[in-house]
């Protein structure tokens, strides 16, 4: 047991100024604000300690990526974006052929079976190729049960969120497989109306892909995918506050409109998160990296993913104008709801995980901790 003290505690209720962290084996045992029980190991006087995040969308980072290459290539990935502070994550994969998509399932369940993931997202392969994106256009097809029924094999009970473009053929049925498995549904790489996406949520989809991104636009008259998500309340909303995805104002906007208990800040990191300019790959599409923006290399208007770690987008939105408790309730609290893990972690609460970010005035990490144990910093 030790005790973690004197630092800015962003709980559930608000924030200790100072707080006391106490950590019991891998959980919290105790939080409080004011003297502290006994004498601290750990002054984390002048810093900031949020909750560990939860990143629900990455593809990679520090150079190794989840869309390809070997198991320990993608444990590299998952290794990097925990010391960055995602001491939870889920591996996000691109439209591929199905039977690529099988065997990665498979690889990547293999990971979540030793805790180093907490589950598959599949961004794919039931999308709109009007509004493809980075991804491949050549394998997005109509949705359908029995692939998804064979996705969800494959990915042996890991398998926590697919996306799902809810206008193509088929959509409603493997929404309603979906959700009967225990899997959520988001919307996203969709060309929808309004109407179709409120069919879509009434079925059971429950959840948007980086809001806005690959999207029809938000129109007065028509306001499509993005109009409907955000209406709906029982739908949480991700956005990628990177500071590249969306302008500042629009981020404000999104979280006044789905409010704490309804955004979530993910990186949508590729393998280039962490790593020099360069020549990448996402999927099947070749990436070129210049300035920290990735772009497809075939068509330079396209966003490729981002070079961003959930850090930095915590980082973005709190200097866009996020209250410090509504985005760690983002990063955190709201993504462990989604996955079902609240009654684990996501919080600084006692009873919880004991994974946690110590950051600094500007919230940059400066120290990492998961279950207990130090990855970066203090002990590391």
């Amino acid at each position: 047991m030790f005790l973690l003290a004197g630092g800015r505690v962003v709980t559930p209720d608000g924030v200790l100024d100072p707080g006391w962290i106490r950590v019991a084996g891998d959980v919290i045992d105790a939080v409080g604000s004011g003297p502290v029980p006994e004498h601290p190991e750990v002054d984390l006087r002048g810093q900031w300690v949020l909750p560990g995040f939860i990143d629900m969308h990455v593809h990679g980072g520090g150079g190794a990526s989840f869309t390809e290459g070997t198991s320990d290539q993608a444990r590299l990935a998952a290794a990097f974006h925990r010391g960055q502070g995602s001491t939870t994550m889920l591996a996000s994969l691109v439209t591929a052929p199905i039977s690529e998509l099988e065997a990665r399932a498979g690889l990547l369940a293999g990971l979540a079976d030793d805790g180093v993931i907490a589950g598959l997202h599949l961004e794919g392969p039931f999308l709109s190729p009007a509004r493809h994106g980075a991804q491949d256009p050549r394998h997005m097809i109509a949705p359908d049960v029995t692939l998804f029924e064979r996705l969800n094999a494959a990915a042996r009970g890991h398998l926590r969120v697919i996306t799902l473009a809810p206008e193509l053929p088929g959509a409603l049925a493997v929404i309603h497989a979906a959700t009967s498995a225990s899997v959520t549904v988001a919307v996203g790489h969709t060309d929808a109306t309004a109407e179709v996406t409120m069919a879509a949520i009434d079925a059971g989809a429950a959840h948007a892909t980086h809001l806005f991104n690959g999207m029809r636009p938000l129109h007065h008259r028509a306001p499509g995918a993005v109009g409907a998500l955000l209406d709906r309340a029982e739908v949480t909303c991700e956005v990628i506050a990177d500071g590249v995805h969306l302008d500042d104002i629009a981020v404000r906007l999104t979280a006044r409109a789905a409010g704490s208990g309804r955004l979530v800040l993910v990186s949508d990191a590729m393998a280039a998160a962490g790593m020099p300019d360069g020549s990448y790959r996402l999927g099947s599409q070749r990436v070129t990296v210049a300035g920290g923006v990735a772009r497809l290399l075939d068509d330079r208007t396209a966003i490729a993913g981002s070079t961003a770690t959930l850090a930095d987008v915590v980082r973005h939105a709190i200097a866009a104008g996020l209250p410090v408790p509504d985005v760690a309730a983002a990063a955190s609290t709201t993504p462990a709801r989604i996955l079902g893990l609240a009654g684990r972690t996501g919080a600084l609460r006692p009873g919880l995980a004991a994974d946690l970010v110590v950051c600094d005035d500007d919230f940059r990490p400066s120290a990492v901790m998961r279950h207990g144990e130090w990855l970066t910093g203090p002990s590391s």
